[in-house]
């Protein structure tokens, strides 16, 4: 039978070398280099979905009234901008997804458009959410400005959710106990 020891030829220093012990250290080495390089795509990916996720995220946004006085804005960039509908504009062809509408600078707390603000000509096609029409919301349309139709194009409308306690004060001051004029009573 062979040993699974070796020797070195006679004369020298015998150096005995285990096969299973050299083995499993190379094998240690190989799991090691695999984990470190596991480690390092995961890294990599998580960092790439950090940097992909930020640029949507930092977008910020105008008033209608700022768009429309900074004419840098109107070159096609995709930017959101903030306002209230102007429920007198809505259009839509029956049986039809397009819609044009005007959007104005809202007033803090008050329903609706502030009185003689200017108007943005927007467009969008697609389903409305379902507070656009509510004359508390702020509506935030994000898309790019056409210099040559004179229509902002949103590909996607958000819209921010009034408080329904700041509804009830605007419309009903003397029944909301706290607010200015009203009672103040509890219930």
């Amino acid at each position: 039978m062979q040993s699974e020891n070796y020797t070195n030829r006679p004369g020298e220093p015998a150096i005995l070398l285990d096969a299973d012990a050299e083995e499993e250290r190379t094998g240690w080495r190989s799991n090691r280099l695999r984990l470190i390089i596991l480690v390092g795509v995961i890294a990599l990916a998580v960092a790439y979905m950090v940097y992909a996720a930020f640029p949507g995220n930092t977008q910020y946004f105008v008033n209608v009234s700022e768009f429309l006085d900074d004419p840098t804005l109107h070159d096609g960039q995709t930017l959101r901008v903030a306002g209230a509908l102007d429920p007198d504009s809505f259009r839509r062809e029956d049986g039809s997804a397009s819609s044009r509408f005007a959007l104005g600078d809202k007033e803090v707390d008050v329903p609706g458009l502030i009185p003689g603000s200017r108007v943005m000509e927007a467009s969008y096609v697609g389903v409305l959410p379902d507070l656009f029409f509510n004359p508390h919301s702020e509506i935030i349309l994000e898309g790019s400005y056409d210099a040559g139709s004179g229509v902002f194009a949103t590909d996607n409308i958000l819209v921010k959710c009034p408080s329904k306690y700041q509804s009830l004060q605007a419309e009903n001051p003397g029944v909301v106990p706290g607010a200015a004029g009203g009672s103040q009573g509890g219930y």
